[in-house]
C-alpha cells in the first residue's frame, strides 16, 4: 500500500517526495500517514484472520456432522498405518519426518471394501494384505490394531462387523472342447509352450478380480473361450465356500466372495477335455 501511495504523481507533487526513497524514509513514525496505513493494515489482517477462522470452524462443523459413506470407510481402511498413532484428536496421521517408503511400508491393508447391505443397519469392512503377490488375511496383531483404528474414527452409533478371512474357495467343473491340432487330451499345448493354458485362464480371472467385486459365470467362460485351442467351454458347475466347515454352494450366475476374494486349488479344477471334431 505504501509503495503504491508514494508512487502516485499527485502525492509526490503535494509532499515534494524524492523518487527512489521508501515510504519509511520520507514519513516519520508519528506521522498521520504512517498511523493511517498501519491501522488499515491491521484492520485488513484481523478481517482476514476472522474469515479464515470462520472457514475453519465451518469445515470442522461439517466434518463432525457428516455421516461418512462406505467409500470413506474404504479409503480410511487403506490409509491405516500399522505402528503409528493418529495425530491428536483427528482421523489422520502426522507423517512429517517420514519418508514415502516408510509411509508405504506402514500401510499394510492393501485391499479393503466397506459395504452396507440393504435393509441391514450394519457396516461390513473387509480387508486383506498381500504376500508375494497373493492376497492374505491381515496377521492377528495387525488386525487387532486395525480394528482399534477404525473404532476410533468411526461415526458414532455405526455398527461395524470386520471380515478378515482367508479367501473363499472355488470349485469349477467344466467340459472343454478343444482343437486337437493345438491341444492334447490333457489340455497341454502341442508346441510345448504351456502345459496348463486352461487352468491358467481360470485362475487369472478368479485371482485378478477387483477386491470384493462380482464374480460371473459368463465371464469365466469368456476367459476360457479366449484360450488358443479351446473351441467350446461348457461350464457344468461353479461353486464356492468360505470357512473350512462349510459345504460348497453352487453359484447362480454371479456372486461376491464373503472374504472379498477367491482362491482355487488344483483339486477343485475338474476339467474334462473333449476333442472338437
Amino acid at each position: 500500500m505504501t509503495d503504491a501511495y508514494i508512487s502516485d504523481p499527485e502525492v509526490i507533487a503535494r509532499y515534494g517526495l524524492t523518487e527512489g526513497k521508501t515510504f519509511d524514509e520520507q514519513f516519520s513514525a508519528a506521522s498521520i500517514e504512517r498511523i493511517m496505513f498501519f491501522n488499515a493494515a491491521v484492520a485488513m489482517y484481523v478481517n482476514y484472520q476472522t474469515y479464515t477462522q470462520h472457514t475453519t470452524d465451518i469445515d470442522r462443523k461439517l466434518k463432525d456432522e457428516k455421516v461418512h459413506s462406505t467409500g470413506w470407510y474404504t479409503m480410511m481402511a487403506l490409509l491405516f498405518q500399522y505402528g503409528y498413532e493418529l495425530a491428536g484428536d483427528t482421523d489422520a496421521y502426522d507423517n512429517s519426518g517420514l519418508t514415502e517408503e516408510q509411509i508405504e511400508a506402514s500401510r499394510v491393508v492393501k485391499f479393503a471394501a466397506a459395504v452396507s447391505p440393504m435393509n441391514k443397519s450394519i457396516l461390513y469392512i473387509k480387508t486383506a494384505t498381500e504376500v508375494n503377490g497373493v492376497k492374505q488375511p491381515l496377521p492377528d496383531e495387525v488386525f487387532a490394531a486395525f480394528k482399534a483404528y477404525i473404532l476410533k474414527i468411526q461415526d458414532a452409533g455405526v455398527k461395524i462387523k470386520f471380515i478378515n478371512d482367508p479367501a473363499d474357495e472355488m470349485r469349477v467343473e467344466m467340459d472343454v472342447y478343444y482343437n486337437p491340432l493345438v491341444l492334447d487330451k490333457n489340455g497341454k499345448r502341442l508346441d510345448g509352450t504351456n502345459d496348463t493354458p486352461v487352468p491358467d485362464a481360470i485362475r487369472n480371472y478368479v485371482h485378478n478380480l477387483i477386491f470384493n467385486s462380482r464374480y460371473a459365470n459368463v465371464k469365466l467362460v469368456d476367459a476360457v473361450q479366449a484360450v488358443d485351442g479351446v473351441e467350446l467351454p461348457e461350464l457344468k458347475k461353479a461353486s464356492s465356500r468360505y470357512g473350512v466347515y462349510t459345504d460348497f454352494k453352487e453359484i447362480d450366475a454371479i456372486e461376491i466372495a464373503h472374504a472379498g476374494y477367491y482362491t482355487i486349488s488344483d483339486a477343485n479344477l475338474i476339467l474334462k477335455y473333449i476333442p472338437y471334431e
